[in-house]
C-alpha cells in the first residue's frame, strides 16, 4: 500500500560474502568501521543494484572524486524502476480548515503547476486541485504552522505541524510560482528611443522587446472609442486589439456575467464574431512580454486571446472584473454541485467515481437550467462538437441542461425534469439528450435531493408532497424501532425498502427514482405499504410494544406511540 514498493530497497541477506558494502563502495577501513543503524537504508545500499558482480580478487576502480566522497547516486531509472515522485516539488500531509471552523487532514502533493488534496493516504482520493496560475498572495499567519492562499479572492486555510514545515511549504510554492508566473518578478524596462523625425523610424533595437515581431505594432493612432451602443446586459464594453497572426486588430469586447463576446464591425454593424462562455474561461493574466502593461492575455478552453486596451488602467479594470465574473461563477457552480450544500465533500467524491465524464451536469439537478442560445456555444454541439444551426444539422434543445445538441446526440427521450419537479411542480415529461438521461440513469437510486435545503415549501403548497412528508416522518420514527427489535423485523423491510435505506434516515432526501415515482403516482403507495407491514410488526411484537409510551397527563393505560400522528402529540 505504500508509495515506495519493497523493489525499491536492498537488503544484503546474511549470508553475502566476506565483503562489506563499505567495501565494494569504495570506503577504507574508517568507512568500514561505521557500522548503519539496523533497519536503516543508506545510499551505499542502493549504489550496489548498479555495481557489475565483481571478483573477490579485485575492487571496482575508483574515481578520485568518488571516493573522496564515498557514496554516489544511482537514478531509479537506471534500475528499471518508475519513479512516483517525478515532478513533485513537496508532498506532505497538512490540515486545511473547512467552512465551520473544523480542521481536516489531507495528503497534499506540491506540483510546478499545482497544489493538489487527496482525502486518502492509501486510496489516494484526489479531492481538490489548485493551479498556481491563479494563486494571488500566500503568507504565514500564525507560529503554531497556519498559513493561508488565495486563488481568485478565495482564501484557503492550511495548517502545517510546525512553523519551519509551514514556511517551506511557503517557499516551495514560492519557487513554482516564480517559474510558472515570471512576470510576477519585477523586470527592468526600457525606454524605446525614436528619432525626432515623426517617430516613423524603427526602434532601438533589444532583445527583451517583443514588439518588434509584430507587423502592425500599437500605438497613438488606433481608434479606442467604441461607436456603437453596448449590448443590455453588458457589465463592460470596450475596444480592445487582438493579436491575429502577429497583426492587431481591433474589436469590440463585451462582458456579462455569463459570456464574453467579440464583435466585428463591418459597415457601421456590430457583427458577433466569438463567444466564451464564462465556464470556459480558465484565467486572465497581465502579460508584459506582448510590450507594456497594457497588454494581457485571456486563457480559454478553446484558444489564448493575446489582447491589448487603451492603457494599464484599462487593461487592469478588464482583469478585475472578468475575474469576479469568473468568481461570481465558481462560487454558484460550487453552491449548485453540492445541491444548494446537501453535498459533503466524500459524497461529491463518491459520486464523481460514478457519473464520472457526465459530473458536469449535477449542477442541473436541482436549478432549473437557463437557456442561452447557440451563440454560447458557437454553433457547436455540446456533446461531439459537431456544427449545429443555420444551413447545418438542425439543434436541439436538451430540457435537462438547456444546452443545444445535434440529432445523433439528442434522440428526443424524454423524462421528467427533477429541476421542474422541485421548483415548479412541473410534473411533464420533457425531450433530453442521451447524455443527460444517462447521467440520471447512473445517479437513479442515489439520494442526492435534500428538500428541506432546495425547496422545502414544496410541502405547504402541493397537497400529495405533504402527504408525503408525513409519511416519510412516519416511516422514520417506525424505522427507530425495528432497528432496535432483535426480531429479525428490520431485514425483510430492508427488502421491501429495495436498497432505499434513506428512508429510514432523514425524511427531505429523494432520489431521482423517487421524484419519477411521485410524477407517476405510485409513491404514496409505496410508502403506505411500507407503514402497514413496520406498523402491524410494533403493535404484535412484545419488544417493540414494551418501547411504547403513556399518556403524561391522563395516565391512561393505553400505550401510545410517537408515529401515531391522527391520535398522538410529541
Amino acid at each position: 500500500k505504500s508509495w515506495i514498493s519493497e523493489d525499491d530497497f536492498y537488503r544484503p541477506s546474511p549470508g553475502d560474502g566476506g565483503e562489506s558494502v563499505a567495501d565494494i563502495n569504495g570506503f577504507g577501513p574508517e568507512g568500514a568501521g561505521e557500522g548503519l543503524a539496523p533497519g536503516l537504508i543508506s545510499a551505499l545500499d542502493l549504489e550496489r543494484l548498479s555495481v557489475p558482480s565483481v571478483p573477490s580478487s579485485g575492487k571496482p576502480k575508483m574515481s578520485p572524486e568518488r571516493e573522496r566522497k564515498g557514496f554516489s547516486v544511482v537514478h531509479r531509472r537506471q534500475m528499471g524502476l518508475s519513479n512516483p515522485f517525478r515532478g513533485l516539488l513537496k508532498l506532505g500531509s497538512l490540515e486545511r480548515r473547512g467552512a465551520m471552523g473544523i480542521w481536516k487532514e489531507f495528503s497534499c502533493e506540491l506540483s510546478p503547476l499545482e497544489l493538489r488534496l487527496f482525502l486518502d493516504h492509501e486510496d489516494r482520493i484526489c479531492v481538490e486541485s489548485y493551479s498556481l496560475l491563479r494563486c494571488e498572495s500566500l503568507a504565514l499567519t500564525h507560529s503554531d504552522g497556519r498559513f493561508e492562499l488565495v486563488f481568485l479572492g478565495k482564501k484557503l486555510y492550511l495548517r502545517a505541524p510546525s512553523r519551519d514545515e509551514a514556511e517551506d511549504w511557503l517557499d516551495r510554492i514560492r519557487e513554482a510560482l516564480q517559474k510558472c508566473r515570471p512576470q510576477l518578478e519585477e523586470e527592468e524596462w526600457e525606454t524605446l528611443e525614436y528619432p525626432e523625425d515623426g517617430g516613423e523610424g524603427q526602434p532601438v533595437q533589444s532583445d527583451s522587446t517583443a514588439l518588434l515581431q509584430y507587423s502592425d505594432v500599437p500605438g497613438n493612432s488606433f481608434d479606442w472609442s467604441p461607436a456603437h451602443e453596448p449590448e443590455l446586459d453588458a457589465i463592460k464594453e470596450a475596444v480592445l486589439y487582438v493579436d491575429v497572426d502577429k497583426t492587431w486588430v481591433p474589436f469590440i469586447f463585451s462582458l456579462s456575467l455569463e459570456t464574453l463576446k467579440c464583435f466585428k464591425v463591418r459597415n457601421n454593424d456590430k457583427i458577433l464574431s466569438n463567444s466564451y462562455g464564462i465556464e470556459t474561461i480558465q484565467d486572465i493574466l497581465p502579460d508584459t512580454s506582448l510590450g507594456g502593461p497594457a497588454f494581457f492575455k485571456v486563457i480559454t478552453s478553446k484558444a489564448v486571446l493575446k489582447l491589448q486596451a487603451e492603457n494599464a488602467e484599462e487593461a487592469a479594470s478588464w482583469r478585475e472584473l472578468v475575474r469576479a465574473v469568473l468568481m461570481s461563477y465558481l462560487e454558484s457552480a460550487e453552491e449548485a454541485l453540492t445541491l444548494g450544500g446537501s453535498l459533503d465533500g466524500h459524497s461529491q467524491v463518491v459520486l464523481k467515481n460514478i457519473v464520472k465524464e457526465n459530473g458536469f451536469l449535477l449542477q442541473y439537478l436541482v436549478a432549473i437550467p437557463m437557456e442561452k442560445g447557440l451563440d454560447s456555444q458557437s454553433f457547436i454541439c455540446a456533446g461531439c462538437s459537431r456544427q449545429i444551426g443555420f444551413s447545418f444539422a438542425k439543434p436541439k434543445l436538451c430540457a435537462f441542461s438547456g444546452l443545444y445538441y445535434c440529432d445523433s446526440c439528442h434522440r428526443d427521450d424524454e423524462t421528467v425534469i427533477p429541476s421542474r419537479l422541485i421548483h415548479n411542480w412541473d410534473l411533464t415529461k420533457r425531450g433530453v439528450c442521451r447524455q443527460a438521461l444517462k447521467f440520471l440513469t447512473q445517479i437513479r437510486n442515489q439520494p442526492l435531493i435534500d428538500l428541506k435545503l432546495v425547496n422545502e415549501s414544496l410541502y405547504d403548497h402541493v397537497e400529495r408532497m405533504r402527504r408525503i412528508h408525513r409519511s416519510r416522518e412516519q416511516l422514520k420514527l417506525l424505522g427507530d424501532y425495528l432497528i432496535m427489535c432483535r426480531s429479525g423485523a428490520l431485514k425483510e423491510l430492508s427488502k421491501r425498502l429495495d436498497h432505499r435505506h434513506y428512508l429510514l434516515e432523514c425524511p427531505h432526501k429523494y432520489s431521482v427514482t423517487d421524484l419519477r415515482q411521485i410524477a407517476d403516482g405510485g409513491f404514496e403507495t409505496f410508502l403506505q405499504s411500507l407503514l402497514q407491514f413496520a406498523s402491524h410488526h410494533v403493535y404484535n411484537c412484545d419488544l417493540c410494544t414494551q418501547r411504547g409510551f403513556i399518556c403524561q397527563i391522563c395516565n391512561s393505560s393505553d400505550i401510545i406511540f410517537p408515529f401515531e400522528f391522527d391520535t398522538t402529540t410529541r
